[in-house]
């Protein structure tokens, strides 16, 4: 290996922005630019791709079609080639096989972070188109393994965020109550999370009609966007929650609308990580969460879980929250110190950095 900087490739297929693109967003910014130069290749119309080419990443796009495309594959064979790709980085399904295949045939070392717990195929994308697994927990290495994939081959790297972004004691954080008129005296509870089927949004919906009666000053934060917002505003109205429950849709200043927050609820069916618990525990915010997939992991001794689909369990937890201010500033000191122990981001990239450098120690 010489002394020059060694360029990685990352390559997402997906259109969106949730926190699997939030992650390679900030795996590419924080490379070392003195050991690495970092670029991506995305579809057309990703919104990832439009933040890191305005942020000067070197970002390429190329329609692909499916993981099956001939045109597609040549001109990722181009592209490594011109470029002079010494690692690629793939994150999801049709970059996986098409640029996985490309990199093989090149004989580059090749990654693959497996983000979701959702059921997979089959092993072959893992096992003969990337030369190294990451998952981004120790629960998705373990499906992983039960899937068919070497444990040799497959190291657990948790999602890291910035806790100078994610830090409470910020001068800077907008006042997110006195902005939607929330009196001071509400308990505040809130979820950031896509507006997808399987995040449960329904289940909290059910809780908060639950605990109106006896609690009638919670309020109900809501943010993200998504398929299921549609169904999200028919239980609201159905339930009779308008004056409970605000939907603000998409939000960038996420720390202060963690801030404003008395509790984070996550009623996941599916979560291989869940990055918004990590942001909202580094933020001091007591969650309450799915004692599923990659969720105990992160949560710990931070906050309290039920299981999936459990609405009287998620009711009793609330009711137990709002009852104790001592529980809720346990869990706020646990969760700050949760945070900073174990998801830094620093701490994610460097380990990534190492993994890069001895693969390409290992390589021909």
């Amino acid at each position: 290996m010489t002394n020059e900087k060694i360029t990685v490739l990352h390559t997402e297929a997906s259109l969106g922005f949730g926190g699997q693109e939030r992650r390679i967003l900030r795996e590419l910014e924080g490379l070392n630019p003195l050991r690495f130069r970092g670029m991506l290749l995305c579809q057309p119309g990703s919104k990832l791709g439009s933040v890191t080419q305005a942020r000067g990443i070197p970002t390429h796009w190329l329609k692909l079609r499916s993981g099956y495309d001939p045109l597609a594959y040549f001109q990722i064979l181009k592209l490594l080639k011109r470029e002079q790709i010494d690692i690629i980085h793939t994150h999801s399904s049709r970059d996986g096989w098409l640029v996985g295949a490309a990199g093989k045939w090149l004989g580059m070392p090749v990654f693959r972070t497996r983000h979701l717990l959702t059921r997979i195929g089959g092993p072959f994308v893992y096992k003969r188109l990337a030369d190294q697994v990451i998952t981004v927990s120790e629960d998705v290495r373990q499906y992983l393994i039960g899937a068919g994939v070497p444990a040799e081959h497959i190291v657990s790297v948790p999602t890291g965020i910035n806790l100078k972004r994610f830090n409470p004691a910020r001068a800077d954080l907008a006042d997110v109550r006195n902005r939607f008129n929330i009196p001071r005296e509400n308990f505040v509870i809130g979820i950031v999370a896509v507006l997808r089927f399987p995040k449960g949004h329904r289940f909290l919906l059910q809780a908060l009609q639950k605990l109106l009666p006896e609690f009638p000053r919670l309020q109900l934060l809501i943010v993200g966007t998504g398929p299921q917002e549609h169904n999200i505003l028919n239980q609201i109205a159905e339930l009779k929650l308008e004056k409970n429950v605000l939907m603000l849709g998409q939000q960038d200043n996420i720390p202060s609308i963690l801030k404003a927050l008395d509790a984070f609820v996550l009623p996941a069916q599916e979560e291989a990580l869940g990055t918004a618990l990590v942001e909202a525990i580094a933020m001091g915010v007591p969650v309450i969460a799915t004692q599923i997939g990659g969720i105990p992991e992160v949560v710990g001794d931070a906050g309290l879980l039920f299981p999936s689909e459990d609405v009287d369990a998620l009711v009793s937890h609330l009711r137990r929250l709002i009852r104790s201010p001592d529980l809720a500033a346990r869990m706020r000191a646990q969760g700050m110190l949760r945070a900073r122990e174990l998801y830094d981001e620093n701490r994610m990239i460097r380990r990534t950095e190492e993994l890069y450098l001895k693969a390409m120690e290992a390589a021909p």
